[in-house]
């Protein structure tokens, strides 16, 4: 592993001058798995994970607060090492309120106080990192090779199989059904071998990696690896290559039921978008009432743990049917619920995901509402279009009901036509802005976005509550009253977001 301690002290980015600026506790000790260089504001959803970003900051440091505070908010919910900006040169200096961003996601903000070649670094931190990964490559791929030679020749024994993991990996492994019971054990104890047990935090020098292994779109076990010394970057390749090994292991002794191959076939057609008649008899045949209205959730996680039994198992409220199905470190949960209780069962199973996944690697989005649950494919493409719009941070989950004035947005044919209507609406506070270097404009939108609730606004944009009354004075008198009796309310925070994704320096829709 490659600390980012190791990375700061690397002769390229050393002669950058670089200082720590955010108070992310674990900074130093954080995993450097890349270095990837780029302006592009958009660039969260094209992360994995572990990567240091490298950036000119001008782009970045042009943006509001808010903007800025939504930029460090994608990366942290990415779990990338740390965001290092070169500040030298620059006329906007990294302000405070983008450390505090910084800090309130927990992401490590660097400046970079010289100019460097960011090609430089990149080249000689990633020649470092390869060095080190292609150790621990070696060592799981010789294990995964000795458990395929040991499935092919004499059977799926799991007992040996965890053995040889074990001694492989100089690690405890240990395989969990869903609901907790041991599936077998192999390698010492963690406390056997450390000073302290996994989940004490004095035990420093321990690494935990787990992963679910999922056989036919069920969660079938969970695979744990311990130890107090080994790299945890060998640790989480293992568990997530292995997984898949072990998946085959256990095919021939994990038989789902009937009821969880039905409920695997709808949940495949509800994610494919089957036809109604399919859909139709695979509703009946998962046991569903027809008729009954639906939400589709997709849960993801920025871990290894695609475990999310537990997240479900809160989520099963009185009167709610849940279904779900896991793919790809991702799991789709169907709800159907009474047509007349529709509405409060989705605020209910809100409020339940967010208590379940507050403080987790895990994050959600929840479609709309559909009457008829055969149309559930509607609410589950919603979801995923949510996520891409929202892109959830660790423990949050997004509700697609917010999000429904950018996907108007993003459905309009020919953005350009609302050219005329931003600017008959907003011509004199765009003005205003462009002569007096404001952002009128920006606290418009905000304060619309917040129900025009002027204290909420004031909050969200760091301001005192005076400053906002008075930006919002100006605004009203550069518009020509109070908008909350014009009765364009909704044209102009139409109008507002359209302005806002036109300026912005890369173009990202925004609406109400």
């Amino acid at each position: 592993m490659i600390t980012l301690a190791t990375v700061l002290e690397s002769q390229p980015l050393a002669a950058a001058d670089p200082v720590v600026r955010s108070s992310v506790p674990g900074t130093l000790d954080r995993a450097v798995r890349w270095v990837h260089s780029s302006e592009v504001l958009e660039i969260a959803p094209l992360l994995r994970g572990g990567e240091l970003l490298l950036s000119g900051g001008e782009a970045l440091l042009a943006l509001p607060p808010q903007e800025q505070e939504n930029y460090i908010r994608s990366l942290a919910g990415r779990n990338i090492a740390a965001l290092a900006l070169q500040t030298a040169g620059q006329a906007a200096p990294m302000s405070e309120w983008l450390i505090a961003a910084a800090n309130r996601y927990g992401l490590p903000l660097i400046d970079l106080r010289a100019v460097v070649p960011f090609v430089d670094v990149a080249e000689t931190v990633n020649r470092m990192v390869v060095n080190e990964q292609a150790a621990a490559h070696v060592v799981v791929d010789d294990a995964s090779r000795r458990i395929a030679r040991q499935i092919t020749d004499r059977g799926p024994n799991l007992p040996v199989i965890l053995e040889m993991l074990a001694t492989t990996l100089e690690a405890e492994v240990s395989l969990t059904a869903p609901d907790g019971s041991p599936l077998g054990r192999a390698g010492a104890a963690f406390g056997e071998v450390g000073a302290a047990g996994p989940d004490d935090p004095g035990n420093e020098k321990g690494s935990q990696a787990v992963a679910g292994i999922v056989v036919g779109g069920q969660l079938a076990a969970q695979l744990t690896l311990r130890s107090p010394s080994r790299d945890p970057f060998l640790l989480e390749l293992a568990a997530d290559r292995l997984s898949g090994i072990l998946a085959l292991a256990l095919a021939q002794a994990f038989r789902p039921t009937p009821a969880q191959v039905a409920d695997a076939r709808l949940l495949e057609s509800v994610i494919e978008g089957g036809d109604a008649e399919t859909t139709r008899q695979l509703w009946l045949q998962a046991g569903l009432q027809p008729g009954q209205a639906a939400v589709v959730a997709v849960f993801r996680t920025s871990g290894r743990d695609a475990n999310f039994s537990a997240v479900e198992r809160a989520l099963r409220l009185a009167g709610v049917n849940v279904k779900s199905h896991q793919r790809d470190g991702e799991r789709a949960v169907l709800f159907t619920v009474a047509r007349k209780d529709a509405h409060a069962a989705r605020d209910a199973l809100l409020r339940a995901a967010r208590g379940a996944l507050g403080g987790s690697e895990d994050s959600a989005a929840f479609g709309p509402t559909v009457a008829d649950g055969l149309r559930a494919h509607e609410s589950y493409v919603e979801a995923q279009e949510t996520v891409r719009l929202g892109t959830p941070a660790a423990g949050q989950v997004l509700d697609a009901m917010d999000y429904l004035g950018r996907r108007i947005l993003d459905a309009v044919p020919d953005p350009g036509f609302l050219d005329s209507y931003v600017e008959s609406g907003l011509a004199e506070v765009l003005d205003w802005d462009r002569k007096h270097g404001t952002s009128l404009l920006g606290t418009l939108l905000c304060w619309l976005d917040s129900g025009c609730n002027t204290t909420a606004s004031a909050v969200t944009l760091n301001v005192e509550r005076q400053t906002m009354h008075k930006r919002l004075s100006k605004i009203q008198a550069l518009l020509g009253g109070d908008p909350r009796t014009s009765g364009r309310l909704l044209t102009l925070h139409i109008v507002a977001a359209a302005a806002a994704a036109a300026r912005a320096p890369h173009p990202a829709r925004r609406a109400p």
